[in-house]
């Protein structure tokens, strides 16, 4: 049996967005099904037990004390990395980069290089780290493993990394959406357009709405739900529904929520859309595709990749083009239903047997 060190250290509940719930499940499709070939060990702080307790039994080190500061999560991790590395067959840093003080073998998932292709969306102290961080990470490890083909190919573009030492892991599929009560949002028998995404300008929050200010004159009772937590085009986004529905009408800004509502949401919407410019992957995607609700995606990045003949792909600028694909699939409730069925089959590629075999062949190789 081989022994795995994960190294969670980065992960504060709720923070970290896509990459949090990435590194957590493919860990829970370990445990899960391969328990007999991966002695798996985590090195986390309390907060993430907490939050994820199926990941206990596994804990290998706590990181106590004032976690909410990142120079103190790196200092601690520095401290606490070395005492349990010693004892694994490889470690693996879940973060997207290498600690200072690492061992080899090394496996380090990069979820993006977001901080190098939009470089403005980052503070001036980030930037600079991320940038010395990177190069250095993605030099020094043993095996480099991304979420999707597309970053796979930018970090091997823009860092050099030859294709052998890269390797695509999707994430696992987390819980399908359940059944919820509409008249809890009261949307009656009103259409649902859902766009599950933190408020951060690469989101393209500002395409949508726009679009749905369209949609509404051929669909007069469309409700738009927005959720996600704050980012940093909070205030541009509530501008811009303050503007297209001044009367709060038609749009629903519900902000951060729990997992089970947003799975209830999901299984009320009649269709999810997904603006966004730039992703690694785009779980709520995924989680749409898999609870049988049908997406239409921007053709940017890897969401070609993630939906493929399952959705629909709009360009990601063309306000019209968004609105009457809407419009047509609200209109059309037999294609929305062959969407949902083909949605359903291609969200198996990440099931948690799945991504648990894909991952411990990752970790096989990067041990020999």
């Amino acid at each position: 049996m081989m022994r795995v060190l994960a190294n969670l250290s980065f992960v504060l509940p709720g923070e970290v967005g896509g990459s949090e719930e990435h590194s957590v499940r493919l860990l829970r499709s370990v445990i899960e099904h391969a328990a007999d070939e991966i002695d798996l060990g985590i090195v986390a702080h309390d907060r993430l037990f907490d939050a994820h307790p199926a990941l206990v039994p596994c804990s290998a080190a706590r990181i106590p004390g004032p976690v909410h500061r990142r120079a103190y999560r790196v200092a601690a991790e520095s401290v606490l990395l070395p005492r349990h590395t010693s004892a694994a067959a490889l470690t693996h840093h879940f973060g997207g980069r290498l600690p200072a003080r690492h061992t080899r073998p090394a496996v380090v998932t990069v979820h993006d290089i977001q901080p190098l292709d939009l470089a403005q969306n980052f503070s001036a102290a980030k930037r600079a780290f991320l940038a010395r961080s990177l190069p250095r990470t993605t030099e020094k490890c043993d095996l480099i493993l991304t979420p999707t083909q597309w970053v796979a190919d930018r970090i091997s573009e823009r860092l050099g990394v030859h294709p052998e030492r890269l390797r695509v892991v999707g994430p696992a599929l987390g819980r399908r959406p359940v059944p919820s009560e509409r008249d809890a949002y009261d949307f009656g028998d009103r259409p649902v357009v859902l766009f599950p995404s933190v408020t951060h300008p690469h989101k393209n929050h500002a395409t949508l709405i726009d679009a749905m200010v369209q949609v509404r004159r051929a669909v007069p009772d469309v409700v738009l739900v927005l959720t996600g937590g704050a980012g940093l085009a909070t205030d541009d986004v509530a501008a811009r529904i303050a503007e297209a529905d001044p009367d709060g009408s038609f749009i629903r800004h519900l902000g951060r929520i729990e997992e089970r509502e947003l799975m209830g949401l999901l299984a009320d919407a009649d269709l999810v859309a997904f603006p966004s410019r730039y992703e690694g992957f785009g779980l709520p995607v995924l989680e749409a595709l898999h609870g049988g609700t049908p997406v239409v995606a921007a053709d940017s990045t890897c969401l070609p990749e993630v939906v493929g003949e399952a959705g629909v792909l709009v360009d990601v600028d063309d306000v019209e083009a968004w609105a009457s694909t809407i419009v047509d699939l609200l209109g059309r409730p037999e294609r929305r239903a062959e969407m949902a069925a083909a949605g359903a089959v291609r969200a198996e590629r990440w099931a948690p047997p799945v991504a648990a075999a894909t991952l411990v062949e990752a970790w096989r190789d990067a041990a020999r």
